[in-house]
């Protein structure tokens, strides 16, 4: 009886279980480790490891108003062969030019058009990274696009030349910067056992068929070799719940194949005893004057707990008084010093840096400055080694981390993937703030480590010696071994130099309450308003929990800039004005308030911060700025620094220096950098006091206030404000404003610096309101901007930097296009704009009506895009108040404007502007320093003008 109901019972199951479905068990599973995150931050982290072995980061935030992604492997230029250096920059640009599922090379970068999105990648020494963003509801097929990239790239050789071009076109335009420029050099003196002293970048001959070694066969090699699963960190950011991020990774990133890789470990060290105790004489490219000091160090990124490289960089960037920087400064040598370190930009090791930029003193002198640093490394030796420069720096760290400053963008997410190389998981967020291991020995071992002896020291100027040429980047540069008698030199400056170490910051705040019993507002409301103050203010929308605040002192005084001199006195006046407040900025800053000012119809100040003493140091700064003394040696300071800015302008890349003219027109009256660099001889000390003493005696107050700030104390700082610095103006003038007001075709040449050639196109059409000009603008940006890309970079490869964007002179909006090229003369590149013209104007009026309105979709979505900080939430508020638009109803206006906008609007607006101009036409046209005679376009009926200014006196000025 009872065999034979167990039987019937085991039979019941039996078929049961044939029609129940099986549940199949997930392709993951959790991170057992906790993300350490701050209480303030309300986003659910929870790490998982995929079937395959990936390690991926899930973040769900029901704020998100986008969705991001990113994929980081631990392989980067290291790991390049010897027969194929760039190897791993060239693959990073072959893995996005079509995959398996998604054959076509554009067709992630054209979804993520569509849907409001964009994407990126990098190569660095130590990893690989890709990146995404795109409108929440387009996750899915985003990751799905991007992990087929990666778990199943074509790298179809039909792409390969064309992207091997643009690595090497990358590079050639990268010859402007500095940094990679001074990159090739360290690679060219460091231990050449070491692969960090290769060429790094790629180019046409190190990405080439070689004996031996045939590129695309090397290519998929290298990918087959480190493109493995086991080895890659990824990070899902999106609205949905953490259960449906986590089976998205497993149906994405899953398909990443698990080859079990390895990357092979680096045994010798990356500068050895032959390379230190050297200086390297760099002739840079922006005429700048720095010293630089490196150090060789381990890879104690592990031991991030005791803040090892932050200690001493803290204490060396400190500003109070007499201190390095204080002493510096003082002595009219440098205008700013700071320190920090990379720890594993050698793999195995990398560098702490202490850079100071020079003045022209400073510059003669270098020996004092070099003898000051070391002075003041001894003196942190010796009496520096303190747990309460510890404490303050784990105060503010911790500070931060329970108040941080939530962003959601691909700048997050690729820090994120890079923490995960770093740290463990559990510690990704809070890897940079965390310090409560007080290690006193490992600072010591720092300190000892940087000796003349040990050092590298940079002399960077335009007139240094050289006699070697930095490899492909073609940087002149000059090593030398410090010779003792040198180091006799500068030990016995040492001795004789006094330093101090840093008092105590009385700034760091403790006091985190937030205001209440204040109602929320959709915009500013004004609390004051009357001839020469205007107060604006509201709480946050946004960030109420947060205790910052942000406040905007607009000094309206518009003939301030009224006159070459003028802004020359401008310039000198806002530079000293810098060397006067830099120890109160430095100390604000590390208590969590940063300052800035800039010129917009007058002197605009801000700060912003944690509320506490926000506003103590608001007027502070604002009452020092009115009544600073400056002195002859910083005149002349100055002075150097001007001439600095101006001549650095004129070696810019030649894309860059296409745009100026565009960017400039509506800067009224805007004077040549040669007119301005004339004058600045014959300012006087006086003549400065006086113009600084107007600057302030002239103004309104237009201020505004947002976040955590009662009505009362913005209104009392107001007030106060007003009185202390005696500001007398009445009215808000404004600076009558440049406009198109008829056809306009204009031609503007320049010789370069570098190599290459640029032209910029500029398109404004007259006809068009400020709103609607806008709102046909961005659409057509988010449209065409894809297209142009594909067209000149990717299929014709006239050049790596193109970019289209909307533009405006004045009020009114038009498109700007821009290519760079190494190989193509500016008459060229206009020959190819006007054939991509006419077909692009072909294809918007063809183009689908629902792929139009999901682009419209799109501008709107990041439009609206809430801000990710206070500060982009002030800034939603700054143009409107500029404009005396107290509704604050711009965006609004223009997000209805863009919903009306058809597709024949669109496209008529395209040809207006562009195929038949009906308003500017500008060409600004660079050509390439080695060109003998570069060859400008000059199409018929065009105008040729001197320069901007001349240009800009052409144009009308509209009174505002």
């Amino acid at each position: 009886m009872g065999r034979v109901a167990i039987g019937l019972f085991s039979l019941l199951m039996i078929c049961l279980l044939a029609v129940t479905p099986v549940r199949a068990a997930p392709a993951w599973q959790p991170v057992n480790d906790t993300v350490r995150k701050s209480h303030q931050d309300t986003r659910q982290y929870q790490a998982i490891r995929l079937d395959n072995g990936m390690t991926v980061l899930l973040v769900s935030d029901k704020q998100a108003i986008k969705s991001l992604s990113a994929v980081a492997v631990p392989v980067g230029s290291l790991e390049n062969p010897d027969n194929q250096l760039g190897l791993a920059h060239y693959l990073e640009h072959m893995i996005l030019m079509g995959s398996t599922r998604y054959p076509e090379p554009e067709n992630l970068s054209e979804f993520l058009k569509k849907n409001g999105g964009a994407h990126n990648a990098s190569t660095a020494s130590y990893r690989t990274a890709f990146y995404l963003e795109v409108d929440n509801a387009a996750l899915q097929p985003a990751i799905d696009r991007l992990a087929d990239a990666i778990a199943a790239p074509l790298l179809d050789p039909e792409n390969a030349d064309k992207e091997r071009h643009a690595v090497d076109a990358e590079l050639t335009m990268a010859r402007s910067s500095d940094g990679l420029r001074m990159a090739q050099i360290r690679a060219e003196t460091m231990n050449p056992a070491h692969p960090g002293a290769r060429f790094s970048g790629g180019n046409l001959e190190t990405l080439s068929d070689k004996p031996g070694s045939r590129l695309h066969d090397a290519l998929q090699a290298f990918y087959q070799r480190y493109y493995s699963a086991n080895l890659m960190v990824g990070v899902i950011y999106s609205n949905q719940p953490v259960e449906a991020l986590a089976a998205l990774a497993a149906q994405t990133y899953g398909r990443i194949a698990n080859r079990q890789a390895e990357v092979p470990t680096i045994t010798v060290p990356a500068v050895t005893p032959e390379q230190t105790g050297v200086i390297l004489h760099y002739q840079p490219v922006q005429p700048q004057k720095m010293l630089r000091i490196e150090f060789p160090i381990a890879n104690n990124s592990q031991a991030f707990r005791s803040k090892t490289d932050t200690y001493v960089s803290y204490l060396i960037g400190n500003r109070s008084t007499g201190t390095l920087a204080d002493w510096l400064q003082k002595e009219g040598l440098s205008d700013a010093i700071d320190a920090g370190a990379d720890p594993i930009v050698d793999g195995n090791g990398g560098v702490f840096a202490i850079a100071a930029t020079l003045s022209d003193k400073g510059f003669e002198q270098r020996d004092e400055v070099v003898a000051a640093i070391f002075s003041y490394l001894n003196t942190l030796r010796q009496r520096g080694i303190q747990q309460q420069y510890f404490n303050e720096i784990a105060k503010v760290l911790d500070q931060d981390f329970r108040y941080p400053v939530i962003t959601r963008d691909m700048n997050y997410i690729e820090w994120l993937v890079d923490s995960m190389l770093r740290v463990p998981v559990e510690h990704v967020l809070d890897a940079s703030y965390l310090a409560d291991r007080y290690d006193p020995d490992a600072i010591a071992a720092r300190l000892d480590g940087m000796t003349l002896d040990n050092a590298r020291i940079w002399f960077i100027s335009p007139d240094e010696p050289h006699n070697k040429m930095a490899y492909f980047v073609a940087a002149p540069y000059q090593v030398d071994k410090i010779s003792p008698a040198k180091l006799a030199e500068w030990r016995q400056k040492a001795q004789h130099i006094s330093l101090s170490l840093p008092a105590l910051n009385p700034y760091i705040p403790d006091d985190f309450s937030l205001i209440t019993h204040v109602e929320t507002q959709d915009f500013p409301q004004p609390l004051q308003s009357e001839p020469g103050l205007r107060l604006m203010y509201m709480p946050s929308k946004y960030f109420s929990t947060e205790p910052r605040a942000s406040i905007t002192l607009n000094l309206r005084n518009a003939g301030v800039m009224a006159t070459a001199r003028n802004q020359v006195l401008y310039a000198l006046t806002d530079y000293i004005a810098g060397l006067d407040l830099a120890e109160l900025s430095n100390q604000a800053y590390v208590g969590g308030i940063s300052f800035s000012t800039f010129e917009s119809d007058g002197l605009t100040i801000k700060a912003s911060g944690y509320t506490q003493r926000l506003s103590q140091l608001t007027m502070t700064l604002a009452r020092r700025y009115a009544t600073f003394t400056p002195t002859a040696g910083q005149l002349i300071q100055a002075k150097g620094w001007y001439r600095e800015q101006l001549d650095g302008t004129d070696k810019d890349k030649a894309y860059a220096q296409a745009l100026v003219p565009a960017n400039v027109l509506s800067n009224l009256p805007y004077f040549e950098r040669s007119e301005r660099r004339a004058l600045i001889a014959s300012i006087t000390l006086q003549e400065l006091i006086d113009y600084r003493n107007r600057l302030f005696s002239a103004a309104a107050l237009d201020m505004l206030v947002v976040g955590n700030m009662t009505p009362d104390n913005a209104t009392r700082l107001a007030r106060q404000l007003k009185s202390t610095l005696g500001l007398a103006g009445r009215d808000f003038a404004r600076t009558d404003k440049v406009m198109v007001d008829r056809p306009l075709q204009a031609l503007l040449e320049k010789r370069g610096s570098s190599s290459d050639s640029a032209l910029a196109a500029l398109y404004v059409p007259v006809g068009y309101e400020r709103i609607e000009g806008m709102a046909c603008s961005y659409l057509l940006s988010q449209i065409v901007e894809s297209w142009f890309y594909q067209q000149l970079r990717t299929r014709e490869q006239l050049g790596y930097a193109v970019f289209m964007m909307p533009q405006f002179i004045g009020d009114q909006a038009g498109l700007g296009f821009v290519l760079q090229s190494g190989r193509y003369q500016p008459s060229w590149l206009h020959q190819r704009f006007q054939a991509f013209f006419i077909g692009a104007e072909q294809r918007l009026r063809k183009l689908d009506a629902a792929d139009f309105e999901q682009y419209k979709q799109g501008v709107i979505s990041q439009l609206m895009q809430q801000p990710q900080t206070l500060d982009e939430e002030v800034d939603l508020y700054t143009g409107d108040l500029y404009r005396n638009n107290l509704l604050f109803n711009s965006r609004d206006e223009l997000v209805a404007s863009l919903r009306k906008v058809s597709r024949q609007q669109a496209a008529d607006f395209f040809h207006r502007a562009v195929i038949a101009p009906q308003g500017l036409a500008l060409l600004s046209q660079i050509g390439g320093e080695q060109q003998e005679k570069p060859e400008y376009a000059a199409p018929d009926g065009w105008t040729r003008y001197a320069d901007a200014s001349t240009l800009q006196k052409m144009l009308p000025a509209m009174k505002q």
